[in-house]
């Protein structure tokens, strides 16, 4: 009697967001690529960019909740598929079948990494007549100075409080 054990437990983040699809008889598979850091002792450090395979709740799982981004566990199981291709060679491929998956950031920094996207996009997306479609009660401001003259003078009186001691060189 032989005794084997195949388990893998992973941890890194999601390339992308992951692909779903339908079976024949209708359950879902999702497909997604996990970054993995590989630390070695012979300075072969680098990462690896796993395949992942999810089926039915766990697919179901990772449609709706998993981002690319997201750090999450993936246990499960190592699978080798093999086929020969159109020009008759044989290729194989690895992927990990997940059996089960857990965020691995809390919650308060899954919403802070949220919340900056979500500026990014707001702040791409927005435009000045947003601003006035919008009524917006605060004032435009305009960042470009038509007068240096006004700046020179702030800064000549900083520059008149100074002590000889502290002006620049």
């Amino acid at each position: 009697m032989s005794i084997s054990y195949n388990k893998v437990i992973l941890v890194g983040r999601l390339t992308k967001d992951p692909e779903i699809r339908s079976t024949m008889n209708g359950n879902n598979v999702a497909n997604f690529r996990l970054a993995v850091d590989r630390h070695s002792s012979n300075d072969q450090d680098g990462t690896d960019f796993i395949k992942i395979v999810a089926f039915g709740k766990q697919a179901d799982f990772a449609s709706n909740y998993l981002k690319k981004g997201k750090l999450i566990l993936v246990e499960g199981s190592l699978h080798i598929n093999q086929w020969t291709d159109r020009d008759n060679i044989k290729r194989e491929t690895a992927e990990i079948w997940a059996n089960r998956m857990n965020f691995m950031e809390t919650k308060k920094a899954q919403e802070a990494n949220e919340f900056s996207a979500m500026d990014i996009t707001v702040e791409e997306g927005f435009s000045d007549s947003d601003r006035t479609s919008r009524n917006d009660p605060f004032e435009e401001i305009d960042d470009e100075l038509e007068n240096d003259a006004l700046l020179e003078e702030s800064f000549s009186d900083l520059e008149n409080h100074l002590s000889s001691d502290d002006k620049p060189i």
